[in-house]
């Protein structure tokens, strides 16, 4: 299956993760994808992944449709081979990628519940998309109660994307009273734990 060539805002954020780095000490962007193939003909799903946006994007690889979704493919078997291996975090990966459609047919309920094996197993990040569904009544009926459960355990356990969303909705009093110190607190939280919207959030709220 091709990958979608138009990809929401939602989906662009749940990339990041996924997307090259293109900084680098002394390193070309060159080099960097030639290590992204070597690592992927390794095994490694993130570097295929990396290497088919490069690809569906043209990022400084010539744009090819097919290689991405190829590519693509590749990452989704890889993550669940692993997943079903017991690697959480894989199912995570995987789940992320059924929510944008890389590779496979978009499908919330699909990843939902692969979320919610990342996050059962032990992946905080899981957690927290898992939570991001809930809020947002995706693939599953609106519980604002749940996804602030599941934002929890995902910033308790290190993940501070889930401090930072824990935080807005304390701030923006949705679904919890409105408390700006406590949302300052999660936000100072989220930016600790090198979540870049926490740390932007934290700048907003904190008097200068």
């Amino acid at each position: 299956m091709k990958p979608s060539l138009t990809l929401s805002f939602t989906a662009l954020l749940l990339l990041l993760p996924a997307l090259p780095s293109l900084r680098g000490q002394g390193v070309s962007t060159t080099q960097k994808y030639a290590k992204y193939q070597t690592d992927c003909d390794g095994g490694d799903a993130a570097s295929c992944q990396k290497l088919a946006v490069g690809y569906q994007f043209g990022l400084v690889v010539t744009k090819d449709d097919a290689k991405a979704s190829a590519l693509y493919s590749q990452a989704d078997a890889m993550y669940r081979k692993r997943c079903d291996g017991g690697e959480a975090a894989a199912c995570t990966s995987l789940g992320i990628n059924y929510q944008i459609g890389l590779g496979v047919p978009e499908d919330d309920t699909h990843a939902i519940a692969l979320y919610r094996q990342g996050c059962n197993g032990g992946d905080a990040h899981g957690c927290t998309l898992l939570g991001a569904m809930f809020i947002a009544g995706l693939g599953i009926a609106q519980d604002k109660a749940q996804a602030m459960v599941l934002y929890r355990k995902g910033c308790d356990s290190g993940d501070g994307n889930g401090c930072t969303r824990l935080g807005t909705m304390f701030d923006d009093g949705d679904g919890v009273t409105q408390d700006k110190a406590q949302a300052t607190a999660l936000y100072r939280k989220g930016c600790d734990d090198h979540d870049s919207e926490g740390c932007y959030k934290l700048k907003k709220l904190t008097p200068k």
